[in-house]
């Protein structure tokens, strides 16, 4: 078994459920929140989005809302202004060129205003289930410190992903990369004494030197 394979394996044990921790009830409302989970955890932006989600449901709402209002309603998930600068306009994209409706491949989703690389990879393959594999800093970090990847942008991340492990380019291996690195290879203090990877984990063999060689 190949080093991916087992990790993949363990994670799929660990996390079963690859349901989306974000809180949505249509695809526009699912891109809409992960628009504003952009340097934000996801409990604060479902907090946020209870409340919004109750006024403006659908791109015809946010084309028509003023700027300012939507940057009151998001505030607390940072980053507000250029996050309802976005929310608004990519709303006035869909209700002018796409009938209201998302766009179903990434490619077609990132033509859309604020609409990342890493975004349009995670709406694609989460409610469409496109073949694509989204890196944000969480699986940045995690592919790296394991060693299935050589990497320091999240471009460079998911070229090398996609071209090495074809059979994990999906949504489920980058959600439960994504919770493995949120509550167990933490940026700051990872818990290595519940990690299963410690032996072939590249960060731990370099941070823990004497636990390993026991000088």
């Amino acid at each position: 078994m190949t080093n991916v394979d087992r990790v993949m394996l363990r994670l799929q044990e660990l996390y079963p459920n690859t349901k989306p921790e974000l809180e949505y009830t249509s695809d526009f409302e699912f891109l809409v929140a992960v628009v504003l989970s952009a340097q934000c955890t996801d409990k604060r932006v479902n907090i946020v989005t209870k409340e919004l989600f109750k006024k403006y449901k659908t791109p015809y709402d946010f084309a028509n809302l003023e700027q300012k209002e939507l940057e009151k309603l998001i505030y607390s998930t940072g980053f507000y202004h250029n996050k309802a600068k976005n929310i608004i306009a990519l709303s006035k994209e869909l209700v002018d060129n796409y009938g209201g409706e998302l766009p179903k491949t990434a490619d077609e989703l990132q033509k859309l205003p604020g609409v990342g690389r890493k975004t349009a990879n995670v709406v694609a393959s989460g409610i469409y289930g496109e073949r694509r594999f989204g890196v944000d800093t969480h699986v940045l970090r995690v592919t790296n410190r394991l060693g299935l990847v050589n990497a320091k942008t999240p471009e460079k991340v998911e070229q090398q992903w996609c071209k090495k492990y074809k059979d994990y380019v999906n949504h489920d291996s980058h959600f439960r990369l994504v919770l493995f690195g949120r509550y167990i290879c933490k940026s700051q203090r990872p818990n290595c004494s519940e990690c299963s990877f410690t032996d072939i984990c590249k960060y731990y063999k370099t941070n823990n030197k004497s636990k390993i060689t026991g000088e």
